[in-house]
C-alpha cells in the first residue's frame, strides 16, 4: 500500500476517533452530579485533541510541505470536497480545543488547576462547558459526514458507496467512547475510586459498542454486494478488482483478522463486559475496557487499511487514463 494510503488511514481514523471521544465526553459531562465526579471524569478530556493532532500529523506526513499543502486545501471551500473537510476538521479542533480547556483548566478539579492566572478566568466561563460541548459534537458529527463525501465521488468507486460513512461512524463512536472508557478505567485501576462513576460510563460505552458493532457487522456483509454492482462500466471493473483484492493475499488475511479481532473478540468482549458490571466488579470491568479499546483502535485500523490499500480509482481502468486526469483538472 502507497505511503499515501496508509496516511489517509491514520489520518481517517484519528480524526473520527477524535470526534468520538469528544462526544464520550460530553456524555460524561452531563453524567457527573458533582465536582468529585467531574474530577474523576476529567481525565477523559485529553484524549480527543490529542488523537486529533495525531490524524493531522498523518495526513500530512506524506506532503513534501506540509504547511503549503494545508494552505492549498482550504483555498476551494464550497466547491471542493477535500476543503470542506479540512474546514469541517479545523472548526470542530478549535471547538475540542476550547472545551478541553474548560475542563482541564477549572478551578477546582482540573488537572492543570496549578497553572497561574488561567483556571481564574476559565472559572467564569465553565458555565458555558456543556452547550460549547454539544456544539463541538455536532460539527464534530458533521465532519464525519463531509469527509465521507470527500471519498464517495465517482472516480473512487470502491468508495462510492454507503459503507463509507458506515464505517466512518462506527469509527469515532466505537472508538471514541472505548478510547475515553479505557483511560478512565486506567484512572480507576491506579486510584480504586469513584466506582459509581465508571460504572455509569462503562455501561453507557457498552450500549454505544454494540449498536456500533452490529452497524459494522452490517456495513461489512454489505460491502461486497455493494461492490459487486455500478452504473457504469468502468466503475464496475474498478469495483470488481477491488472486490479481487479484498479476497486475495494480504488484504483477504487482513479482512479474516479484522472479522476474527475488530468483529467478532470485540463484540465478545462487549457482551462480556456486562457481567462485571453486574457484580460491581469494577476492577474487571476496568480490564475488560482496555483490552477492547485495544482491540476495537488495531480493528479499525486493519479495516482503514483494506479499504484504502484496495481502492482502485477510476483512472487505472479507462482506456485513456490521460484523457481521464485531464477531465478532472489534473
Amino acid at each position: 500500500m502507497s505511503s499515501a494510503a496508509i496516511s489517509y488511514m491514520i489520518f481517517t481514523v484519528f480524526s473520527q476517533l477524535s470526534v468520538g471521544a469528544l462526544i464520550a465526553m460530553v456524555v460524561a459531562d452531563f453524567l457527573a452530579k458533582d465536582n468529585d465526579q467531574a474530577k474523576f471524569f476529567e481525565t477523559g478530556a485529553w484524549v480527543s485533541v490529542p488523537v486529533a493532532v495525531i490524524g493531522l500529523i498523518g495526513i500530512l506526513s506524506h506532503e513534501a510541505r506540509p504547511i503549503q499543502a494545508m494552505m492549498t486545501m482550504t483555498k476551494n471551500v464550497g466547491t471542493s470536497m477535500l476543503s470542506n473537510e479540512v474546514l469541517a476538521l479545523t472548526i470542530f479542533v478549535i471547538l475540542a480545543v476550547i472545551y478541553t480547556i474548560l475542563w482541564v483548566l477549572h478551578p477546582d478539579y482540573g488537572s492543570l488547576k496549578w497553572f497561574p492566572i488561567f483556571p481564574a478566568i476559565v472559572g467564569k466561563f465553565v458555565k458555558l462547558r456543556k452547550p460549547l460541548g454539544v456544539l463541538a459534537a455536532i460539527v464534530g458529527l458533521g465532519f464525519l459526514y463531509v469527509s465521507a463525501a470527500a471519498y464517495m465521488m465517482y472516480q473512487l468507486p470502491s468508495l462510492n458507496i454507503i459503507t463509507t460513512p458506515m464505517f466512518f461512524y462506527v469509527t469515532a463512536l466505537l472508538g471514541g467512547f472505548t478510547a475515553v472508557a479505557a483511560v478512565l478505567s486506567v484512572k480507576y485501576l491506579v486510584k480504586k475510586t469513584n466506582e459509581e462513576s465508571l460504572s455509569r460510563m462503562l455501561w453507557i460505552t457498552m450500549v454505544v459498542a454494540l449498536v456500533m458493532l452490529i452497524v459494522l457487522i452490517a456495513a461489512l456483509i454489505m460491502q461486497p454486494g455493494l461492490l459487486g454492482a455500478a452504473e457504469t462500466e468502468y466503475a464496475l471493473v474498478a469495483r470488481h478488482e477491488t472486490l479481487d483484492l479484498m479476497q486475495t493475499g494480504e488484504y483477504a488475511t487482513m479482512t479474516m483478522a479484522r472479522w476474527a479481532l475488530g468483529v467478532g473478540l470485540a463484540l465478545i468482549l462487549t457482551i462480556v463486559l456486562a457481567v462485571p458490571l453486574k457484580k460491581k466488579n469494577m476492577a474487571m470491568a476496568a480490564m475488560i475496557v482496555v483490552v477492547l479499546f485495544i482491540v476495537v483502535l488495531i480493528g479499525e485500523l486493519m479495516g482503514r487499511y483494506v479499504i484504502f490499500g484496495t481502492n482502485v480509482p477510476m483512472g487505472h481502468v479507462l482506456p485513456n487514463i490521460d484523457a481521464f486526469y485531464s477531465s478532472i483538472g489534473l
